[in-house]
């Protein structure tokens, strides 16, 4: 046996185990029983001796899980956790959300799918870049009104207000959220427009004009609070043949939830991109949609009737989008050609 080195932990260790070796313990417990053979009633002679030896072996285990726990550790009673504690295990383990390590019973499966993350205390924009943009329309910022085009200021800034008024009607109205008939939308377009979207509402495919909207289908989700985190901007400049361009760029973020599941808390990315026209036709303003379109994150384009369908962890890989993924957040990348819902980094 080493020396007994104050600093040297196994040595100290050895040192003391040796103090309980094999005969020790006999020689212990034979004198117990002697002594109590003298004192004790016959039906109690042997207990205090016993429990005396368990004692020792307790104090012994006590001086093992001390100052050498790699002992119980290769016999398997402990395991080294990943903080570096030392973890009593008495059962199977399950990774958690977190870096606790729960035990579970017996017979249970040991991995699971925990689906979307539970909403948090501080909103479902926590933790993205969302939660520092406006709230609904006050995320709609117009230009300052000038005359341009030949139209006076005024008219310039009656067009902006009415554009501003169609993207919210367009992507923030709750009826239109939820799916239902875009009434606000439709009464802000022209007359002659309004008739082609509302005959083309519920066409399949690009001819369908509900994907001028921002609406969730019927059953697939529903809206969680009532604030749309806005950001984005529009722009003005003077049009071939007269009147002016305004053209719009926005992100509408949406937290969405699984019906009957509001606490699982989801977000829908929407890049919106549009351009009007704003002219003088026989003296009265004219303002006219000219292009839209729109790429989501975190939803699915199955099947293309025009209605947003988010994607929740746990759905058919079918109905994941494929492609590169993109930053949803990242405006300079653009609303381009590819599909309507791409891959996104994250949402």
């Amino acid at each position: 046996m080493r020396p007994a080195d104050p600093d040297d932990i196994d040595a100290r260790f050895e040192a003391l185990v040796a103090q309980f070796d094999e005969d020790e313990i006999r020689r212990m417990t034979s004198a117990a029983e002697s002594a109590e053979s003298a004192e004790s009633p016959p039906g109690r002679r042997r207990r205090p001796a016993v429990l005396m030896v368990i004692a020792g072996l307790v104090v012994l285990v006590g001086l093992v899980f001390v100052l050498r726990p790699d002992v119980l550790e290769r016999l398997g009673i402990v395991r080294p956790a990943a903080g570096g504690e030392d973890l009593m295990i008495s059962g199977p383990v399950v990774a958690r959300p977190g870096p606790v390590l729960t035990p579970i019973p017996d017979g249970e499966e040991g991995l699971f799918d925990h689906g979307p993350v539970p909403a948090s205390s501080t909103g479902p924009f926590a933790g993205t870049p969302a939660v520092d943009y406006a709230d609904g329309e006050q995320g709609l910022a117009m230009p300052a009104a000038r005359a341009l085009g030949g139209l006076t200021e005024k008219e310039v800034g009656q067009a902006l207000q009415r554009v501003r008024r169609l993207l919210s009607a367009a992507h923030l109205d709750p009826a239109t959220v939820r799916g239902g008939r875009p009434e606000e939308f439709v009464r802000l377009l022209h007359p002659r427009q309004r008739e082609t979207f509302l005959r083309r509402l519920d066409d399949s495919g690009p001819s369908g004009t509900r994907s001028w909207l921002f609406s969730l289908a019927p059953d697939a989700a529903e809206p969680v609070g009532d604030v749309v985190k806005v950001s984005g901007e529009t722009t003005i400049s003077e049009r071939a043949g007269g009147g002016v361009t305004i053209e719009t760029d926005y992100l509408f973020v949406h937290p969405v939830s699984r019906p009957g599941a509001p606490l699982i808390v989801t977000r829908v990315v929407e890049h919106h991109r549009s351009e009007f026209s704003a002219y003088r036709e026989e003296g009265k303003l004219i303002v006219w949609l000219n292009t839209d379109r729109s790429a989501l994150f975190g939803a699915n384009c199955a099947p293309d009737n025009g209605f947003v369908h988010p994607r929740f962890p746990g759905d058919p890989q079918g109905a994941r989008p494929s492609g590169e993924p993109v930053d949803p957040y990242d405006r300079a990348s653009g609303v381009s050609g590819g599909p309507r819902c791409p891959a996104a980094l994250g949402t």
